[in-house]
């Protein structure tokens, strides 16, 4: 008996951590769920005058060649000089996006995706906590960058790509 309660514990205590970790595992097909066009705004806290500004800006999404990843063509049609081409990937694991650990992953009950990252970075020269948020659904698309200084409890939106498909 106590042979058989200790593997169910063993056994019980593996398949928790299995689930955890599936919680935040990213898949292609929650990526994919983004391919195509794409309209909406930036919104950025400028650095000098420390007031949010807001922007149109447009994006096509599509496949990166592998199933892994997706390019991200960014335009600004009031500012072209600053347009770009992003990629995101996620591991073979589904446990990175874009190298740098998922710290959570979410189904929201709209069916939407809602991925969080994680990370020690600088700035503004100051050392700091950074978090890219990701909300992705079929009409939606989210990427916001969050801030929080090391001496600081609180989080700043540094940035806001909020996007809906084009029809």
């Amino acid at each position: 008996m106590k042979i058989t309660l200790g593997t169910f514990f063993l056994l019980s205590a593996l398949f928790l951590s299995s689930c955890s970790n599936a919680q935040n595992t990213i898949t292609h097909e929650d990526l994919n769920i983004v391919i195509g066009e794409w309209s909406g705004t930036l919104t950025y806290v400028d650095y000098r005058s420390n007031k949010p500004f807001t922007m149109p800006s447009d994006l096509i999404v599509e496949n990166g060649g592998k199933k892994n990843q997706l390019f991200l063509f960014i335009s600004y049609p009031n500012e072209p000089k600053a347009n770009s081409r992003e990629k995101i990937k996620i591991n073979k694991s589904g446990s990175q996006l874009n190298k740098k650990d998922v710290t959570s992953k979410q189904i929201m009950s709209n069916g939407n995706v809602h991925i969080t990252i994680e990370y020690s970075g600088k700035d503004n020269g100051e050392n700091a906590t950074i978090r890219s948020v990701y909300i992705m659904g079929n009409n939606q698309f989210i990427i916001r960058k969050e801030v929080k200084f090391e001496n600081s409890e609180e989080w700043l939106v540094r940035n806001e790509y909020k996007y809906s498909r084009k029809s």
